[in-house]
């Protein structure tokens, strides 16, 4: 019987290991790994072994942003490289396209009073 798990065959285009890829963030940010061993209720054996897997349950990735208030999950979406905006952006574009309609509204108001103005 092959035990082998094909989904652990690394490709081309796979996410980063994601241990090395949190361990990373809580290095450069001086984030004590007790902190998010408390949090997670694990060991400190249990979390390092976490952090040299490439593939660990979403579930602990969700409660490790949650404990070190960061979002791991946006930040490795952005290596998919594939273009995805939050609802929060699209409003944003919206409120954006409409404050620039208003503007140009208010640029041809200008522009008429001066030349009323200057006669």
């Amino acid at each position: 019987m092959n035990l082998s798990k094909k989904f652990t065959v690394v490709q081309k285009g796979d996410n980063p290991a994601l241990g090395n890829f949190v361990h990373y963030y809580l290095h450069t940010n001086h984030i004590a790994s007790s902190k998010v061993c408390s949090g997670l209720n694990v060991s400190k054996q249990t979390f390092n072994r976490y952090l040299k897997q490439n593939s660990f349950q979403f579930t602990i990735l969700w409660r490790m942003s949650q404990i070190v208030n960061y979002n791991f999950l946006m930040d490795l979406g952005e290596w998919l490289n594939i273009p995805y905006e939050t609802k929060a952006e699209k409003a944003l574009k919206a409120e954006l396209e409409q404050k620039n309609v208003l503007l140009e509204k208010k640029q041809l108001e200008i522009d008429l009073l001066k030349e009323m103005f200057s006669k």
